[in-house]
Parts: structure tokens; sequence; C-alpha cells
């Protein structure tokens, strides 16, 4: 069994409309640490839509963030999420785009949005 679960909310939009599935990072480890061997058991969340962005959320290590990242490179547009970037509203933030395969979105990007209910811990 992986120490890393992966949730994904599909068909959430941005504030201002754009439509992402957002994958919600969880560390199931006892202890809370993972190792990069972790990765060999890591599966990406069935069915992905990849004419969608991807938003990353989580606290988990950069190496797993640049993990997902590149598997999730099919996507329209991926970005973290980053609570600092957002407004004041619970759960809300921005995702910093770091990818993407769209001209109207644009690598540097901060796009507002809002966790999904689904994804809180």
């Amino acid at each position: 069994m992986s120490t890393i679960q992966l949730t994904s909310k599909p068909h959430c939009q941005t504030e201002s409309g754009l439509l992402y599935q957002h994958i919600h990072i969880k560390i199931t480890a006892p202890n809370g640490i993972i190792s990069p061997s972790d990765l060999k058991a890591i599966a990406l969340p069935k069915d992905p839509i990849w004419s969608q962005g991807v938003v990353l959320e989580g606290r988990a290590p950069v190496w797993l963030y640049g993990y997902l990242v590149h598997a999730c490179h099919p996507a329209t547009w991926i970005g973290c999420f980053d609570p600092r970037m957002g407004s004041d509203a619970a759960h809300a933030g921005g995702a910093v785009v770091v990818m993407t395969h769209i001209h109207h979105v644009t690598v540097g990007d901060v796009l507002p949005v809002t966790i999904p209910e689904e994804c809180l811990e």
C-alpha cells in the first residue's frame, strides 16, 4: 500500500471559470515522512480528464510535486496551490501555473481557486 494518497475532484472551476481537476496529496505514513522509493507505488487517480487543467495541493516534498507535474503533463495546464496567493476566504488560494499547453493560460499566472470540500482534511 502506498504511503502517498491522491484524491481527485474533477470538474472544478477557477474563479474565472476555467475547468480543472483538483488533486489533493496526503501523506499516510504514520510518521508523516516518505522516501523517494515511495514514488514507485504512486498511482494517479483513475480516468484523468486531460482536456482540463490540474491543480496540485497538499503538504508534500518538492520532489513529489516535481514527479506529479511530470505525470500530469498531458493536462491542458498545471498549477500548484498556494494559500498565500488568494483571497482571505476559507480554503481559498491561488494555483500558480507551472506548465501549460494553451495560450490563454501562461506560466506564472495565479488562478484564484478554492479547495473543494471533498479534498479538505
